[in-house]
């Protein structure tokens, strides 16, 4: 009885609308411009369509910043923010509802408790495992981030003082309840009019459900990233950049000064594969020895000055082979002082035992520290003078889409040595090094040009580890020697007080 009650008299009230719409179609019929409005209607509903189509297709109806990992950090904290963003991903915004503080502190702990445990997986309180200042520098930088948010996002943030914010907050529930009634009352004073607002803002609210929890969800996403973001910083050591000021000196192997600049390129190889005559190109004049027997008994550092890449220190290296590996006797040298491998290897050797060897002891070395990045690598390729036909030389030579013989087996020599030591064709150089023959040194140039990003990310961890080290002893001596002079003011202080007693 009371459904059919509330069914016939919701058909009352639409009924007069109905009334009224048909009265519209019989009076546009009659002024004959009934043609011209449904032409308006089709092009109006078929613009609507288009938009809310395409805006299907961006999944959303607001361009929302996304919260995105640090190109600089090491793959632990990529492995760690791979976590979160799934985490953030899987999100539920039921569960933690923006208007629950607590639910909201407990979605924080979470996350800093993830990351601290990523890096302190044997402590039972890892989230505790972290320096004080590390700790205030975070804060510091939250309270700057939502600052400029302020300031940018929210009107009159710069007037508005507490007190307003207090003010407003205790009269919204009465303005709330206030706007309830003054509703109630123009329904029963005016239902005529009242009832096709109420309707438009019932439908309204109804269309801005979907954006509302796409925003709830954001801001939750936001929230876990951000979070994660410093989190990830703090634990991992890079929260606060070090101040240590590296002075500017010839460069010594081993020395700090050198892991901060210039960008340190190892070139490194087998006996006899071209590697001093590789430098000899690159300098443009006769740098390294050269000899048929290898004379390059140890690590060779010189200093270049390129257009392209800056400061460049190029260390060539003593070949390796069946014996000879002299990268097993310091790796922390061989592998963990430079930012960019150069690898030359002979298009006419068969074996490239002794170069998988090498690869795989650097990227063991660097699987097992997580906190650096492998350097990339470049492959340069020697000897192509000699591949087949022998006598055939007349560079330049396009091996990427190759035409004659010896293109092709210059072609097959690359695709051989790339599957052989598992690196990318396209970081696969030919060049001769030989004496008045030199060809292709400038694509080497250009090489080691695009590969200067992925160097500069693998320097900043090495400096990073390095200038850290020494801050921390530098900022240990300096407190001791305030602590000192405090102590000693302090004794001075005390034997004046007795004097004077006396």
């Amino acid at each position: 009885m009371r459904k059919a009650l509330l069914s016939i008299s919701a058909f009352l009230l639409v009924l007069p609308w109905l009334a009224l719409v048909a009265a519209g179609i019989y009076w546009l019929w009659q002024s004959i411009y009934l043609t011209e409005a449904v032409a308006g209607f089709c092009v109006v509903y078929a613009l609507a369509w288009l938009m809310i189509r395409g805006l299907r297709k961006r999944q959303g109806l607001l361009a929302l910043p996304v919260v995105k990992p640090d190109d600089a950090w090491p793959p632990a904290a990529t492995e760690i923010w791979a976590k979160l963003d799934k985490m953030a991903e899987q999100i539920d915004p039921k569960e933690y509802p923006l208007t629950d503080s607590l639910r909201i502190l407990e979605l924080a702990k979470r996350v800093t408790v993830e990351v601290a445990r990523h890096y302190s997986p044997k402590h039972e309180r890892a989230e505790l495992d972290v320096p004080l200042r590390n700790i205030l520098y975070i804060a510091e930088q939250v309270c700057r981030d939502m600052r400029q948010m302020l300031d940018e996002k929210v009107p009159f943030s710069h007037l508005l003082t507490v007190g307003n914010g207090l003010e407003l907050w205790r009269w919204k529930d009465r303005l709330a309840s206030g706007h309830i009634a003054y509703r109630v009352g123009k329904l029963l004073l005016s239902p005529i009019a009242s009832i096709p607002r109420e309707l438009g803002q019932f439908f309204a609210g109804k269309a801005s459900a979907y954006p509302k929890g796409m925003i709830e969800r954001w801001l939750l996403q936001t929230l876990i990233k951000k979070i994660g973001y410093y989190a990830i910083a703090m634990y991992s050591g890079q929260a606060i950049p070090p101040q240590i000021d590296f002075a500017e000196s010839e460069p010594k192997l081993g020395s700090v000064e050198m892991k901060k600049r210039p960008l340190r390129i190892l070139v490194a190889g087998q006996l006899k594969t071209g590697k001093s005559s590789l430098v000899n190109a690159l300098f443009g004049e006769l740098r390294a020895p050269t000899d048929v027997l290898p004379l390059t008994g140890a690590l060779t550092v010189y200093r270049l000055q390129h257009e392209g890449t800056g400061d460049v220190v190029i260390v060539d290296s003593p070949g390796y082979g069946d014996q000879e590996r002299w990268f097993e006797e310091n790796p922390e040298q061989a592998f963990g002082e430079f930012d960019l491998i150069v690898l030359v290897c002979s298009a006419t050797q068969a074996g490239h035992e002794a170069d998988a060897e090498f690869l795989n002891a650097m990227r063991t070395w660097f699987d097992e520290r997580l906190e650096r990045r492998q350097p990339p690598i470049l492959l340069i390729v020697s000897h192509i003078d000699q591949l087949r036909p022998l006598r055939e030389w007349q560079p330049p030579y396009d091996v990427s889409h190759p035409q004659n013989a010896k293109e092709q087996s210059i072609r097959q020599a690359l695709a051989y040595i790339s599957e052989t030591l598992t690196i990318p064709l396209e970081d696969c150089l030919p060049v001769c090094l030989k004496e008045r023959s030199v060809y292709n040194i400038e694509a080497v140039w250009t090489g080691i040009a695009d590969k200067l990003p992925e160097s500069l990310r693998a320097q900043y961890l090495r400096c990073l580890i390095a200038a850290k080290d020494k801050e921390k002893w530098a900022m240990l001596r300096k407190q001791l020697a305030n602590a000192g002079r405090i102590a000693v003011d302090r004794v001075k202080k005390i034997k004046k007080g007795d004097k004077g007693e006396r």
